[in-house]
């Protein structure tokens, strides 16, 4: 039975991924460009601003236009600084900087992300919610890539502490690439087919994952069969899903 299982994990994975290319190379691609240097000024908002010289649009790392960098009117858990990649990007990493040689530097913050901009998420790592350590002074840079990775249009950044001496102060660097997904629109009387070669599989750990849209209560989703008599089923029945593991002498 392993190796049916194996052969559906195999084109499982094939399958969700989001670009053939990575499959190709070996899941190593390049996804760190930079993203937010050559935003407009529009691509940029936030909760409020000290000052005209103290709004969003300044808020990219290393530069020190305006006040260099963004800080809001009040310094409260209440503020965010939020910005519109313009289209949806998969995001690997993150940088902060503080306000440029000022005394106002975030020290912890949450991330959030949307495809809206109106309904939000905030990042977890492992199914918690993963509070960012930020900055200990205005001007290095503090680095983090995201396992995993977001795919989302916008991003907000909400400061929960900054330096007790000063206030709010936010320059920010986005790095990912461009959100590319594989997706296959089965018609019901269509199929796809995937061959995988004929050396046995041997996994230590399998995981079938799968995601589907239908207006269908009823039909297979997958089905695959070994060279024993062996077979494995997915099935839609009445809106319910079935999976369906035959070895051959015994059905689970």
């Amino acid at each position: 039975m392993g190796s049916v299982t194996g052969a559906v994990l195999t084109m499982l994975l094939l399958l969700s991924t989001q670009n053939w290319n990575r499959v190709i190379a070996g899941n190593s691609y390049d996804c760190d460009e930079p993203l937010v240097s050559a935003l407009s000024q529009a691509s940029f908002s936030s909760s409020s601003e000290l000052s005209s010289s103290h709004g969003p649009g300044f808020a990219r790392l290393n530069r020190r236009d305006g006040a260099g960098g963004w800080s809001p009117l009040v310094s409260n858990k209440y503020q965010w600084l939020q910005i519109d990649l313009g289209e949806r990007m998969e995001i690997t990493a993150v940088a902060t900087q503080g306000g440029y040689g000022s005394s106002n530097w975030v020290t912890t913050y949450l991330l959030m992300f949307s495809d809206s901009g109106r309904n939000w998420k905030q990042y977890r790592q492992e199914d918690s919610i993963w509070g960012f350590s930020g900055n200990a002074n205005a001007d290095s840079v503090v680095y983090y890539r995201l396992q995993p990775s977001i795919k989302a249009r916008f991003l907000r950044f909400i400061p929960l502490e900054w330096n007790p001496k000063g206030r709010i102060g936010l320059r920010i660097e986005v790095f990912g690439c461009s959100y590319r997904s594989e997706v296959v629109d089965l018609d019901g009387r269509s199929s796809l087919l995937y061959r995988v070669h004929q050396k046995p599989l041997s996994t230590i750990k399998e995981i079938i994952s799968l995601k589907f849209k239908t207006m269908q209560s009823d039909g297979i989703l997958l089905h695959r069969e070994g060279q024993n008599g062996d077979h494995i089923t997915l099935e839609l029945r009445r809106g319910k899903l079935f999976l369906l593991i035959n070895s051959g002498s015994t059905m689970w």
